[in-house]
């Protein structure tokens, strides 16, 4: 069994308040992966042509 396989089996043992909890955790997760690739992006000058023509 793959581990993605393992996880899956595991989420449909959930509740629904502990499949809540583990969206919200994921949705911030998310945003934070996102944070540190833009500023890391904003680091390196990807977004500098953006900036520049105002």
């Amino acid at each position: 069994m793959s581990r993605v396989q393992e996880i899956a089996e595991q989420l449909r043992a959930l509740s629904g308040a502990e499949l809540r909890e583990l969206r919200a955790w994921l949705d911030e997760y998310e945003n934070q992966l996102w944070d540190e690739q833009f500023e890391a992006e904003l680091a390196v000058g990807k977004w500098d042509a953006l900036t520049e023509r105002r």
